[in-house]
């Protein structure tokens, strides 16, 4: 079956509201026309806009950002991001980052952490609406080692022992983590934590996998654009 983008979803959006006419309904006038069509772009900015990311940062081919890797697997950053990383909006400078979106339309995934030993961290897990529906770490689950089993609303499998439950609202899901570091001479340790960070698809749950093979490369996606340019209304 055929994946509707939700560049697309807008698109039948607006389709919508000037087909109305057709279907009996009155006539509206053009600034009626205009101001549902501005509705409509302000409803489904943020899903354009995060499944633009979503491409970017899953993509193949050459690694342009430093949180680029493909679905369901971890891009950790070993440093303090540089003055002009604008891959999230005014990174943090007293954590590492590590970045993972989720594919949820098979599946669920299970997200193991390990023990920080105490050590402050988060994974804030943000749906294609931009809201964070979860955020294990530090302070809602503890620093010891954990296992949690990601699923979209409605899923009705087993859940393994060992594991909690998180339900997302959309099939794709953002991880932006975060491990507190006092500075580079710190990174060793914070590097641990990021390496102890896995994701497992739930039907390779308990087995011994190979590593990910390489993202595909999709050729249609402008890697060089930032989203918020690329769904920018014309000439803005």
């Amino acid at each position: 079956m055929k994946r509707t983008t939700f560049g697309g979803l807008l698109g039948t959006a607006l389709l919508t509201v000037l087909a109305a006419p057709a279907w009996g309904q009155s006539a509206i006038s053009e600034q009626e026309a205009h101001a549902i069509a501005v509705d409509a772009y302000l409803y489904f900015y943020p899903l354009v806009t995060m499944d633009l990311t979503r491409r970017q940062l899953t993509n193949g081919g050459p690694v342009l950002s430093p949180v680029q890797a493909p679905m369901n697997n971890f891009a950790n950053i070993g440093a303090y991001p540089a003055a002009d990383m604008k891959a999230v909006v005014r990174p943090n400078f007293d954590t590492l980052y590590s970045s993972a979106w989720l594919d949820l339309t098979k599946e669920p995934v299970i997200i193991s952490v390990p023990d920080t030993g105490g050590r402050y961290y988060l994974l804030p897990m943000l749906d294609m609406w931009t809201d964070v529906f979860a955020s294990p770490g530090w302070r809602t689950t503890g620093t010891q080692a954990g296992n949690f089993l990601v699923a979209s609303t409605g899923w009705t499998g087993s859940v393994p022992a060992g594991t909690t439950r998180i339900d997302a609202p959309t099939p794709y899901v953002w991880i932006i983590g975060r491990t507190k570091t006092d500075g580079p001479a710190d990174y060793d340790a914070v590097h641990k934590v990021q390496a102890g960070l896995k994701i497992t698809p739930l039907s390779e749950w308990g087995k011994t996998t190979p590593p990910p093979a390489a993202a595909a490369f999709d050729p249609s996606v402008d890697m060089k654009t930032p989203p918020k340019i690329q769904v920018g209304p014309a000439g803005a």
